[in-house]
């Protein structure tokens, strides 16, 4: 199963993320993002399935929450 992480700008939309990823019933993980890995530093993010990836950026899309797909 492949992985798909993408960034947010603070913990605090990481969380509004992941929650409503938790009403899409879709499987994701809270991360911090180390500053080597982001091109931007240090970030929060969100792990899930790759399965997912249209899902998750339609949700979030139509939630507001700025992010950008990193892996």
């Amino acid at each position: 199963m492949n992985k798909t992480t993408i960034t947010v700008g603070s913990v605090t939309y990481a969380i509004k993320a992941r929650k409503l990823l938790q009403r899409m019933k879709i499987q994701s993980k809270l991360i911090k993002i180390d500053a080597s890995i982001s091109p931007d530093g240090c970030k929060h993010g969100i792990e899930f399935d790759s399965d997912d990836l249209f899902s998750v950026v339609m949700g979030l899309r139509n939630a507001g929450i700025n992010y950008k797909i990193i892996s």
